[in-house]
C-alpha cells in the first residue's frame, strides 16, 4: 500500500463525506481532495520537479497540509515541512542541507520567508497561498490549470515519501528519511492500538510539519473513511467547543495540553462523550493530572514514545496500565513509557552490548527495530552509521525495565550529568524537583564548576503567586535525593523555551553557560 491509496481508495468509496474541515473556512470531500491531489501533483510535474526532487513546505496548520502530503505521494516528489518556529539562520541551514527544488509558502508568512530564501539557493520555484502572497506562482492557479488525469508516477513502497526533521533540541535538525511503507506501516500501528470507528472524526492541535505525513499529520482516523478537522493553531478554550461541535473521535495532543485543556473554567458543561482515543506524547503523566483528564474527557488517553526516526512509533502506556490508584509499582508505571507498539521490536541495551535485567534499577539503551525505522538520515551515512547497531536504531534515551516488562526512561545520553566523576540522571532530578506543589515546569542541566566539572542546575517556573525560594526548593529536594544528585543553584524563569512537540529546549538553556561539556557534545 502506498500513501496515495488512502485518498484513491477513500474517494471511490467514501467520495462524498468530507476528509478536510477548516472552522471557518473550506471543507473538501474525499472526491475534492483526489481531483485536487492529482492536479497539485501534475502542477508540479509540470514545472519540471521529477520523482526524488524535493519540495519544502513553510506553514501553520491548514487544509492544504493534506494536500501537500497526497500530492507528494502520487507524484513522487519528496515533501519536506519545515519547522516554522525555527530562526533564519536554521530554517536556512536546514533547507539548503535538504537542497529543494521548489518551496511553497503560505501567505501569513511570505514576509518571514523572503528573509532565508536568498540563502537556499536550490529553491527554483516559491508557489504561494492562502492569500496575499506576493509570489509570481499561485497555487490555486497552479491546480486550476493542471490536468485531472493520474500521473501515473512509477512509485514503490520503499519510496522516500518525505523528510522528516529531528526535534532539533541540540542543534540544526536532520532529515530522517521517511518512506511510504514506513508511513502506513505507522498508521496501522496506531490503527492497532486505538479504538477508531469508521467514519470518524480527528482534531488537529499539533504541527502538522512534526513527523509530515504520518499519525500527527495523517492521523489513522483518514484510514477507515474518516475527517480531519484542522483550527489554524492550538487553543486550550476553543478545544472543547471543536469536540462538541464536531464530535470529534481522536485526536494528538501532548501532557501540556491536557493540563491545559482540563484547567479550564467550565470545561465540565461540553460534552466529551464522543471522544474515543487521544495519542498523547512527549512526557509521562502526573497521577493528579490524569485523574484530572479522566473526570473531564474519559478514560481515553494513549501516552506514546517515539520520534521521527521511528515515524512516531515506539511505545505506548494502555489505558488498562494507567494506575493512579494501586501498589506501589503500579502506580509507577504512569512515569513510565508502557511497552512496544504491536510491530514495534525493542531492547533496553547495557553498555556491554547486553540487555539488561528487568530488575528495574539496572539502566541501558533503548533501541528500536520495525517496519516504522527510518532507513536513515537524507544524505549523512556517518550520521545514519553511527545511530545504528545492525538492524538497530538507537535511539539515545536511557532507560530501565521492571519486572513486568515496562519501560522507563531515566535520562537521555547527552542529558546526563556528571557531577564529581558520578553520572547523574537529569529526569531523576527534574522528577524530585517536579514533586513540589509550587513547581509548574522544571529543567535540569549540567552548568561547568571548577571543582565538580559539571554542577546541578535547575531552571524552574514557579505557578502562578508562589514566593518559592532557592533554598527552599533546593532543601525540598535533598529530602529526596542522595545529597550528590540535589541541585546546587536554581534559576526561576517565566518561561521555559518549549519545542513544537512539547519538548523543553535545553539546548537555549545551556547557551547561557558557555563550555558545559553537554553543551559541547551537542
Amino acid at each position: 500500500m502506498l500513501v496515495s491509496d488512502i485518498v484513491r481508495n477513500n474517494a471511490r468509496f467514501f467520495g462524498d463525506k468530507e476528509a478536510v474541515v477548516v472552522p471557518g473556512g473550506t471543507t473538501r470531500t474525499w472526491a475534492d481532495l483526489e481531483t485536487r491531489t492529482t492536479r497539485f501533483a501534475n502542477a508540479l510535474l509540470g514545472l519540471g520537479l521529477s520523482k526524488g526532487d524535493r519540495i519544502a513546505l513553510f506553514s501553520p496548520n491548514c487544509g492544504e497540509f493534506l494536500e501537500f502530503f497526497f500530492a507528494t505521494a502520487k507524484s513522487g516528489v519528496i515533501g519536506a515541512a519545515a519547522n516554522i518556529r525555527l530562526s533564519a539562520y536554521e530554517l536556512s541551514s536546514y533547507l539548503s542541507y535538504v537542497e529543494p527544488t521548489a518551496l511553497l509558502v503560505h501567505a501569513d508568512l511570505a514576509d518571514n520567508a523572503r528573509t532565508w530564501l536568498p540563502e537556499v539557493p536550490t529553491i527554483r520555484h516559491v508557489i504561494g497561498f492562502g492569500g496575499d502572497h506576493g509570489f509570481p506562482l499561485d497555487l490555486e492557479q497552479l491546480i486550476a490549470d493542471a490536468s485531472d488525469e493520474d500521473p501515473k508516477v512509477p512509485v514503490s513502497p520503499d519510496d522516500i515519501y518525505q523528510l522528516g526533521a529531528t526535534s532539533g533540541t541540540t542543534g540544526i535538525p536532520k532529515a530522517a528519511i521517511l518512506t511510504h511503507r514506513n508511513a502506513i506501516a505507522a498508521l496501522q500501528n496506531w490503527l492497532a492500538e486505538l479504538p477508531i470507528p469508521e467514519r470518524g472524526t480527528a482534531l488537529q492541535c499539533i504541527p502538522m510539519f512534526f513527523n509530515p505525513g504520518g499519525p500527527s499529520g495523517l492521523h489513522p482516523v483518514l484510514l477507515k473513511g474518516g475527517r480531519t478537522v484542522i483550527p489554524p493553531a492550538f487553543d486550550p478554550v476553543e478545544f472543547p467547543k471543536l469536540v462538541q461541535e464536531y464530535r470529534v473521535t481522536n485526536t494528538t495532543i501532548v501532557p501540556t495540553m491536557v493540563q491545559m485543556i482540563v484547567s479550564q473554567p467550565g470545561v465540565e458543561e461540553y460534552d466529551f462523550s464522543s471522544l474515543r482515543g487521544i495519542m498523547s506524547g512527549g512526557s509521562p503523566y502526573s497521577v493528579s493530572v490524569l485523574k484530572r483528564a479522566r473526570e473531564v474527557l474519559g478514560n481515553v488517553l494513549y501516552p506514546l514514545y517515539g520520534m521521527a526516526e521511528s515515524y512516531s512509533c515506539g511505545a505506548v502506556l494502555r489505558p488498562e496500565n494507567q494506575f493512579t490508584e494501586g501498589t506501589e509499582q503500579q502506580v509507577s508505571w504512569l512515569a513510565s513509557i508502557g511497552k512496544p507498539l504491536t510491530s514495534i521490536s525493542m531492547r533496553v541495551v547495557g553498555s556491554d552490548g547486553v540487555d539488561v535485567p528487568h530488575d528495574g534499577t539496572t539502566s541501558g539503551e533503548i533501541w528500536l527495530s520495525g517496519p516504522t525505522m527510518s532507513p536513515g538520515y537524507f544524505n549523512m551515512e556517518e550520521e545514519t552509521a553511527r545511530s545504528r547497531q545492525g538492524e538497530w536504531f538507537r535511539t539515545g534515551d536511557v532507560a530501565v525495565v521492571d519486572s513486568e516488562g515496562f519501560v522507563t526512561i531515566v535520562d537521555r545520553l547527552k542529558d546526563m550529568i556528571i557531577t564529581g566523576g558520578i553520572n547523574v540522571f537529569s529526569i531523576e532530578v527534574e522528577r524530585a524537583v517536579q514533586a513540589h506543589p509550587d513547581v509548574e515546569q522544571v529543567a535540569v542541566i549540567g552548568v561547568p564548576h571548577e571543582r565538580w566539572g559539571e554542577a546541578i542546575h535547575a531552571v524552574v517556573r514557579r505557578r502562578a503567586g508562589s514566593t518559592l525560594t532557592e533554598e527552599e526548593l533546593i532543601s525540598f529536594a535533598a529530602q529526596r535525593l542522595s545529597s550528590y544528585k540535589k541541585p546546587r543553584s536554581v534559576e526561576f524563569v517565566d518561561a521555559l523555551p518549549i519545542s513544537a512537540t512539547g519538548k523543553i529546549l535545553k539546548k537555549e538553556l545551556r547557551k547561557r553557560y558557555p563550555g558545559s561539556t553537554q553543551q559541547v557534545a551537542g
